[in-house]
């Protein structure tokens, strides 16, 4: 029988704190396929290049260490990995998140078992700096998606934990400016649906230097708008659209009021209200709607947490 392959992409940048686990996570997983794994250094200059070297020397057969003589920024550089990528799967993972084992042949078995399935995606713990578990990644089970699911209820995957098949986004490493995690979703689930393990099966770190939810906000909300604007119209329909804008103007309402910037909310209220199929009220229920139920569901781990149940803090709840 033939045995897959799977690329393994790793993007990293100055993470000398975390990469070792990072690819190591990587090349222990126990799975029936030949592993390659791809390291992107984007020039770091704290001792990450000194350690993938060392790794990539250890394991020259499964590890290469492509270090960028300059740097080239996370998007080019994951494209880059993404083009060299061969074989039938690709796996991606961010050089301070890490796999737990099991997880490829669990999602590799799942992916045989269901050849329309473009990608799977498991959810994870959520950890700080150091590795202490602060929560989980989401509140979704074991489930499907397809891209009008997707679009409505916005992104709720962990991409360090995605692995596709390697023909099925080949069409968006043509896209000439930066994408980010949302649209390669949305770019897979074009292709067919996908598949969600609920167990964690990798770890994600919350908040540490680099990450551009912590220092590049306005950027990354601005790329999530320009990921809902790639959906085809002739793929979904007018009511999937417009519950995919109203759930993003909830998540800029929440991060309005936790940044005390109202004026954040009423510059995207407008664009939001412009794209519309609907009419302002219409798209006005829609958004309170969507701020209601993600309110409800925080509002009420937060009393479980408070009567002793301590349920996991959810990063992303859908």
């Amino acid at each position: 029988m033939h045995r897959p392959a799977i690329t393994v992409c790793i993007i990293t940048y100055n993470q000398v704190e975390w990469i070792e686990r990072c690819v190591r996570s990587a090349i222990e997983q126990e799975v029936d396929a030949e592993l390659c794994v791809l390291v992107g250094d984007d020039a770091s200059d704290d001792g990450t290049s000194e350690i993938v070297a060392q790794m990539s020397s250890l394991y020259p057969r499964q590890i290469t260490h492509l270090r960028r003589n300059s740097r080239m920024g996370a998007f080019d550089n994951s494209r880059d990995l993404l083009a060299r990528s061969e074989g039938d799967f690709v796996a991606c993972v961010d050089g301070d998140d890490y796999w737990l084992p099991g997880k490829l042949k669990r999602q590799l078995s799942f992916m045989q078992s269901h050849p329309d399935c473009v990608a799977t995606y498991t959810n994870a713990v959520a950890v700080d700096a150091v590795g202490k578990q602060i929560g989980v990644f989401n509140d979704v089970d074991n489930a499907r998606f397809d891209l009008a699911a997707l679009l409505r209820r916005g992104n709720f995957l962990n991409n360090s934990s995605v692995l596709f098949r390697r023909h099925a986004l080949t069409g968006a490493l043509r896209a000439g400016t930066p994408i980010i995690d949302y649209y390669s979703h949305l770019w897979l689930a074009r292709g067919g649906w996908l598949g969600h393990i609920g167990e964690p099966l990798a770890a994600y770190r919350v908040n540490v230097r680099g990450s551009m939810l912590k220092d590049a906000n306005v950027q990354v909300r601005e790329l999530y708008w320009q990921a809902i604007q790639s959906v085809p119209r002739d793929r979904v329909s007018d009511d999937d659209y417009a519950h995919g804008i109203a759930d993003f103007l909830r998540r800029v309402f929440f991060r309005a009021v936790r940044t005390r910037d109202m004026s954040l909310y009423r510059t995207w209220a407008t664009r939001v209200y412009a794209a519309s199929p609907y009419g302002r009220v219409h798209t006005s229920a829609l958004v309170a709607a969507s701020i209601i139920r993600i309110g409800g569901k925080a509002l009420w781990g937060q009393r479980a947490r408070l009567v002793g149940r301590s349920p996991p803090r959810i990063l992303y709840r859908r």
